[in-house]
């Protein structure tokens, strides 16, 4: 799902704006939602900062700041490059500003055309932010994306060999693939959620069985191209056995 976000300090605004927005979402059956309308950048801030994906519609000036909105997606985007960000002002001539701050916001509404107008723009950029959304998560199910800090990195699905995590060192989870090794702060039950391609054979591993080379079922351990190796639970030893022979069909 992908979570919308509105900043707009005028209350009528704000709240016509929510409407515009919900109506748009169940119209189109987007999968989004309208997580926070709000007329601050700090509960914005609050709000957003765990995700990694986001539809922000901004309002460029914000009490006494003519440029809160330009500032707040900055911000936004330094943590979040996959956010799409909609500026909805009156200040049409601060639009060269948003290239030279290289932000490449989806649309820039201007509040001044009215209402009819801010909606019918509303909905176009919640169809064409879903029509991204989508695309991005087809072709990311050939990718892992992990975070490290606030950059953003990419490894090919076809190259990764496993994920585990150590007990000593709790929510950190360590990847080796057919070239490279590293870590990053992730749950592997949420990572099993985003991949299903990968295969939960141990509490502790997700592995990718492309990439499996061997099972001996009476060790119970599993055997991959690099002749790493790891162990299957009892209760996940049947459903390896089953993947493994669906894939050699």
């Amino acid at each position: 799902m992908l979570p919308i976000y509105l900043l707009e300090d005028d209350e009528v605004q704000r709240n016509n704006y929510s409407e515009f927005i919900n109506n748009s979402i169940m119209i189109n059956a987007s999968d989004m939602e309208l997580k926070l309308a709000t007329d601050t950048t700090e509960e914005l801030f609050n709000s957003c900062k765990n995700e990694t994906k986001g539809l922000f519609f901004l309002d460029m000036e914000i009490a006494a700041n003519e440029i809160a909105g330009l500032e707040a997606a900055e911000k936004i985007k330094q943590a979040m490059p996959l956010a799409q960000i909609v500026f909805i002002t009156t200040h049409d001539e601060l639009t060269l500003i948003t290239l030279e701050r290289r932000i490449a916001p989806l649309d820039y509404i201007i509040k001044n055309k009215g209402m009819d107008s801010i909606k019918k723009s509303i909905n176009n950029d919640i169809a064409l932010a879903q029509h991204y959304f989508e695309n991005f998560v087809h072709h990311s199910r050939n990718l892992l994306n992990y975070k490290i800090g606030s950059r953003f990195f990419s490894v090919l699905m076809d190259d990764v060999i496993m994920l585990f995590t150590e007990t000593t060192s709790p929510g950190r989870v360590t990847f080796i693939t057919k070239n490279q090794r590293g870590s990053f702060m992730e749950s592997l039950n949420s990572l099993e959620t985003k991949y299903p391609n990968l295969f939960r054979c141990d509490r502790s591993y997700l592995v990718n069985l492309d990439n499996a080379k061997a099972y001996d079922s009476k060790s119970r351990i599993l055997t991959f191209i690099d002749h790493s190796t790891c162990k299957v639970s009892f209760r996940k030893s049947r459903e390896l056995m089953n993947s493994l022979e669906k894939k050699l069909k």
